[in-house]
């Protein structure tokens, strides 16, 4: 029995198979039994001091705790492995102590929020609420996307890892190493040994680089989601890297959890980047977000908590099934699916120059048919000095390594909802080579503003699990249907840009040969010529979620920081 007072005091969580695995308790200033939140982390239980601090003073008791084998936990830590099971004794020992009412409840993001996911798979009979952020869904969203790993694969593993305890994953002396496997032609596969680290699970990864029965086994299947029986909150970004993941969960959900226990599972989607989604800033690179989209997350979780462990009354943000933000307008909207409002269509097309055309082409001169572009894996790249949203950090890609699709100006203002889709027309002359889409907002005397992004490997275009090498020459077509979900009003007199290219600074490089691109290197290096296509017969289109209207508003629902109510 736990009988110290302290505002924190450590304690040791019994795991099943005998792991002993250290956490820190925040007690109220009350001997009643109280509902807890758990967070569990494999990132340094020290992290969540100011959110225990904050639950404990509002009457929960909040457990932070070090996940097996990070900070002062025993046993090791395998990514993504033992976490569901973990986090399954954790909530049942948890509701057995004396402090406890009985009722536990889960919070954390990114990583975090896929432990609270992964958990489903065992069904906790004590769980009762969660609050799962910017979940990484494994083999989708991290560390590969389309089967596409990312750069920082490696720098993750190496943070997380005893023997990178305490490191950074990001910043300059990592992209000097990115740089150096890059511009040299080595394999993706040698990034372990580049960075001294090879006692991490990154060789295991790179042996499954399609999305197969290994990552499928980290997260719920379809009976899983049927046991749901809590309330769930999800949250993420439009610029979040594991909003594909959030949003999968969210769907998968919908799919296959029973209809009366989804009507329970809430989205709220802001115009966040990973980190915001939990501290959330009124400023985002170039981009002014507004002040109503930064949100007091500390108290929408005690809002969704009061409700569903101490039945209080329910957040009136709650109002439609998502919560959406509408960038520019500055306004929050409820809605109850996702996919909202028609499709607007654009062509690819040429007259003297690529650009997106309201009607498709019927154009048949040979030169207009289609248009290209070269991608040789061998020109030196450069890393990005600055975060940025326009595309232009970093501007390595000269002008015949992509294309550009400009629309005419907007003659009205047009509001995207949704994720934009594209169906591209390709012919190349190698057996595969790697896809990058991005969609911009281009207006006067502004910088490009990215709206959404997607990803596709040419092997990969019939399925993620069906890797079919290209006839080259032979034209096919790549459904890019996965962007990021967008949501902003694009203003009257700017243009839509769409850009295609075969590199990304951020995901691995594929030098364009036919084996696992992980361990290709220069020797494997091939220049790829690329033709997209976009005539009567293979009609390249970009399709736009549009709404008719902005919708109404309930910003004066959701709870802003002090700092912003100080400024109004």
């Amino acid at each position: 029995m736990l009988v110290a007072k302290e505002a924190a005091s450590p304690l040791t969580v019994p795991l099943s198979d005998g792991t002993l695995l250290r956490a820190t308790v925040f007690l109220p200033e009350t001997d009643e039994e109280k509902p807890v939140i758990l967070q569990i982390t494999p990132y340094g239980r020290d992290e969540a001091t100011e959110r225990g601090e904050f639950f404990r003073n509002h009457g929960y008791v909040f457990i932070a705790v070090d996940s097996r084998g990070t900070g002062d936990s025993q046993g090791e830590f395998v990514p993504f492995a033992d976490d569901g099971k973990d986090a399954y004794d954790i909530v049942e020992w948890a509701a057995k102590q004396s402090f406890s009412d009985g009722q536990v409840a889960t919070l954390g993001g990114s990583y975090r929020g896929f432990v609270q996911w992964s958990m489903q798979k065992f069904s906790p009979p004590s769980l009762k609420s969660m609050i799962a952020i910017a979940s990484v869904y494994p083999g989708k969203d991290f560390p590969l996307r389309n089967n596409i790993f990312v750069n920082y694969t490696m720098s993750w593993l190496n943070m997380v890892s005893k023997a990178g305890k305490g490191a950074s994953y990001g910043g300059g002396p990592w992209n000097e190493l990115y740089l150096e496997q890059k511009n040299n032609g080595l394999a993706f596969s040698e990034l372990d040994k580049l960075a001294g680290n090879q006692t991490t699970e990154y060789q295991t990864w790179l042996q499954h680089p399609k999305y197969d029965d290994y990552w499928q086994g980290f997260v719920p299947n379809a009976d899983n989601y049927r046991a749901i029986n809590v309330p769930i909150l999800s949250v993420t970004g439009h610029y979040d890297g594991d909003q594909h993941g959030t949003l999968l969960y969210y769907q998968n959900h919908q799919k296959w959890g029973r209809p009366e226990v989804f009507d329970q599972h809430y989205l709220i989607m802001g115009p966040w980047d990973h980190g915001g989604t939990r501290y959330p800033k009124q400023v985002l690179g170039q981009l002014q977000l507004g002040e109503h989209s930064v949100l007091d997350m500390k108290q929408v979780y005690l809002d969704w908590f009061n409700w569903t462990l101490k039945g209080k009354g329910k957040p009136r943000y709650l109002k439609g099934k998502i919560s959406k933000y509408i960038q520019k307008a500055g306004i929050w909207h409820a809605s109850k699916q996702l996919a909202q409002g028609r499709w607007h269509t654009l062509y690819l097309a040429r007259t003297k120059r690529p650009e997106l055309s309201a009607s498709p082409s019927v154009l048949v001169d040979a030169d207009r048919r289609h248009s290209r572009y070269v991608y040789d894996p061998m020109r030196k790249v450069s890393a990005p000095s600055a975060f940025d949203l326009s595309g232009e950090a970093p501007l390595w890609h000269a002008d015949d390594e992509k294309l550009v699709f400009d629309s005419a100006e907007l003659s009205e203002d047009l509001v995207l909802s949704g994720r934009i889709q594209a169906r591209l027309w390709l012919s190349i002359n190698v057996p595969d080579t790697d896809f990058h889409a991005s969609a911009f907002e281009v207006c006067p005397e502004n910088k490009p503003l990215l709206l959404a992004f997607a990803i596709k490997r040419a092997r990969y275009r019939n399925g993620l699990q069906k890797p079919e090498m290209v006839t080259p020459g032979q034209p096919f077509s790549l459904n890019m249907d996965d962007f990021n979900y967008v949501s902003r009003v694009l203003s009257k007199g700017c243009k839509l840009r769409f850009v295609v290219s075969s590199s990304s600074w951020y995901h691995q490089k594929h030098y364009n040969g036919e084996g696992a691109v992980a361990h290709q290197t220069a020797k494997d290096a091939k220049v790829a010529k690329v033709t997209l296509w976009h005539d009567n017969t293979y009609t390249s289109q970009l399709r736009l979620p549009v709404l008719e209207t902005v919708p109404e508003s309930y910003n004066g629902a959701f709870p802003l920081t002090p700092k912003v109510e100080k400024e109004q």
